[in-house]
Order: structure tokens, then C-alpha cells, then sequence
């Protein structure tokens, strides 16, 4: 009698066993189908390049990206905090207590942003994609004493934290060649002024007191405004070889924001080439170029010699190299890492000298 129980055991056991070897096997056939219809794993930095091309099927993950800025830009030019407070103008003189050239300017600054994303079918041409940026920035500011002169009064670090600006919208898959050498995507996205553009904090004034005051501009968390976000995407690939192409124009949808100011219409444009070493290693080299317009308009609120309360201090040209490597470590679930750094930098105004940016990204399918 007891025999025979382990016997049955045993049958069971054996028939799970193979139920699960099937149901992995069935499931690498599909994953092996459908990376015939994707492109090679693309830069961690890019979203809207593709959609899975089944009702049902689609991608969820999350990224990070770090961005480091240190030192000051003018045009395209390095420059010294001491010649910025000598020459630079404070849009404000001529208003009470306020000197002719800037007294504060940022030393270095950082932004971090983590963002859930996803990415779902519809059908065989649509797909919907949704992401909710969490942002955190912080800004070492250097104030220098009084209305002239060149003497620091030392450093004080801004911080704004919180809730970015919802997106969410469509991709729509134009074209597909019959062997999905070539294809085309149309993005269609829209963003939502989730974002706070009243945060605050502490600065240190020329007059060597601290004094709660909005943030500049670009400490802000969101843009205010509803903004429309539209893309055109190529992207190919032969063998191990993988390539592509994007343009993006992110557009306020408003002439201003409860504040009185919006961000400039931006456009970016970027190239990439991907080689596979193996099926669950690829490595890729970016090139990434973008213009922005100066911040419309002003906030009565953001105000002073500070260099990020001039809205003509925004915006400009920048382009980036990116080299990245993607990484699957298992069937549909893909790890990404990029690093970008500034090739070429022509800003509006004076700003904090862009250093380089890194993003890290999580993706599994589903399908």
C-alpha cells in the first residue's frame, strides 16, 4: 500500500514536471516570435519606439535617470562664477534693493527622476503608453556678498521633491515591412500638469540672511501647463545589427500656467546603432541633439539676482553621445544602462554647464 501512494506521488510530480517544461518551452517559442517583430533592444534613455503587435500584449517597467550639472555656461562658453556676478545683468535692477549683475548662481546641481512606465496593445496598429515621473532636484546655490564685488558668502542647497507630470497617449505603428526590416511609429502623447511649480525653500541673500522664497524656475516639478508630445520613430534591423531613428516635440498646449510662464516648445532628435553579441546581451552608441526656447512669460513670485529667476537664463542647443548595453537575463525581462555626455553645448543666456546624465531601466513583456 504504501508503495503504490509514493508511486502516484511520483506520476504527479512527473506530469507537473513536464506541464512546466512545456508551458517554458511554448512560452520561449512566442518570446522567439515576437523578437521578430521588435527591434534589437534600443538605448535605456528612449521610450515610444515600439509596440508589441498582438490585442493584449505589452510592456511594464521602470527607469531611472541621473542627471549632473556642475559649473556655469554662457553661450558656448565655461565661465566663472566671479565673472557672472561682475558682468551678468539681473533682469530685476531698477526695482528697489536690487543690484545691476547677478549675486547668486548655481554651483552644481542634480536631478533624479523615477518613472513606472507601460506600455499595452490594443491591436495589431495601436497601443496605449502611460508613465508617472517621481522627481527629486537639488541645487548648491553660491551667493556673493552685497551689490557688487566678488566676495562669497558661502553656499546653501536648494531642494524640491514630489510628483512630475503625468503622460499618457498613444503609439501607432505606421508601417512594417514584411520582415519587420523596416517600420515606422507615429507617438501621440499627451502631459498632464501634475507637477507643483510652487515649490520653496531657504536661500542665502546678498545681505547674508536666510529667506524662504520660490524656487527657480527649473526647480520646479511640472511645467503647469498641458503639453502635447509628438514623435515619428523609424527603426530597423539585419542579423545582429540594429538601428533607428527619433524626432519628439513637446509643445504647451497653453499660452501660459496659473504662475504666468511656461517652458519654450522643445524639439529633440536622436540616432542610435545597436550591435547583439548574443541573444541576451547588446551594447549601443546614441547620438542626441535638442533646442528649446527660453522659458514665456514670468512668475511674480520668482524674483532677485538669482541667476534661475530670469526666464531668459533657459533653453538653448545641446548635444549628447550615449553609449549603452542591454542585458536580458531572462526570457522577456530586459535590464538597460546608458551613460550620455555633452558633445557640443550652446545655451541661452547663463546657465549650470550640463555634465553628463545616466539612465538605468527595468522591462518585462507580457504577451
Amino acid at each position: 500500500m504504501p508503495i503504490q501512494v509514493f508511486a502516484a506521488d511520483d506520476d504527479s510530480t512527473g506530469r507537473t514536471s513536464f506541464e512546466q517544461r512545456a508551458a517554458l518551452s511554448k512560452r520561449i517559442k512566442a518570446l522567439r516570435q515576437l523578437r521578430k517583430q521588435v527591434p534589437i533592444p534600443v538605448p535605456s534613455g528612449l521610450f515610444g519606439i515600439y509596440a508589441f503587435p498582438e490585442k493584449g500584449q505589452g510592456v511594464a517597467g521602470i527607469n531611472f535617470q541621473h542627471h549632473k550639472f556642475e559649473g556655469l555656461i554662457q553661450g558656448t562658453d565655461s565661465v566663472s562664477a566671479e565673472s557672472v556676478v561682475t558682468s551678468a545683468p539681473n533682469r530685476f535692477f531698477g526695482n528697489p534693493g536690487q543690484p545691476p549683475t547677478l549675486r547668486v548662481v548655481p554651483k552644481s546641481a542634480e536631478a533624479d527622476v523615477i518613472f513606472p512606465f507601460a506600455n499595452f496593445s490594443l491591436n495589431d496598429k495601436f497601443a496605449l503608453v502611460a508613465l508617472a515621473p517621481l522627481i527629486r532636484k537639488k541645487t548648491v546655490l553660491e551667493t556673493f556678498q552685497g551689490g557688487a564685488g566678488t566676495t562669497s558668502l558661502g553656499t546653501n542647497t536648494v531642494k524640491s521633491e514630489g510628483l512630475g507630470d503625468i503622460k499618457f497617449g498613444t503609439i501607432f505603428r505606421a508601417y512594417n515591412s514584411e520582415d519587420f526590416k523596416h517600420n515606422f511609429i507615429i507617438d501621440a502623447v499627451l502631459s498632464a500638469p501634475t507637477g507643483s511649480i510652487k515649490e520653496e525653500d531657504y536661500n542665502l541673500t546678498p545681505a547674508n540672511t536666510m529667506v524662504k522664497t520660490r524656487l527657480a524656475y527649473g526647480m520646479q516639478l511640472g511645467s503647469g501647463t498641458w503639453d502635447a508630445i509628438i514623435g515619428a520613430v523609424y527603426w530597423g534591423k539585419e542579423k545582429q545589427w540594429g538601428w533607428g531613428a527619433q524626432y519628439l516635440a513637446t509643445v504647451p498646449l497653453e499660452s501660459e500656467n496659473s504662475q504666468g510662464w511656461r517652458y519654450g516648445d522643445k524639439h529633440e532628435g536622436t540616432a542610435w546603432v545597436s550591435y547583439s553579441w548574443s541573444p541576451d546581451l547588446v551594447s549601443s552608441v546614441r547620438l542626441r541633439g535638442e533646442t528649446q526656447e527660453a522659458v514665456h512669460g514670468i512668475d511674480s513670485n520668482i524674483y532677485g539676482p538669482g541667476l534661475g529667476a530670469n526666464p531668459d537664463n533657459y533653453g538653448g542647443e545641446r548635444v549628447e553621445v550615449g553609449i549603452g548595453v542591454n542585458w536580458m537575463p531572462a526570457p522577456a525581462n530586459n535590464l538597460s544602462f546608458e551613460l550620455l555626455m555633452p558633445v557640443h553645448q550652446d545655451r541661452n543666456g547663463v546657465q549650470a554647464e550640463h555634465d553628463f546624465s545616466l539612465a538605468l531601466s527595468w522591462r518585462t513583456g507580457f504577451f
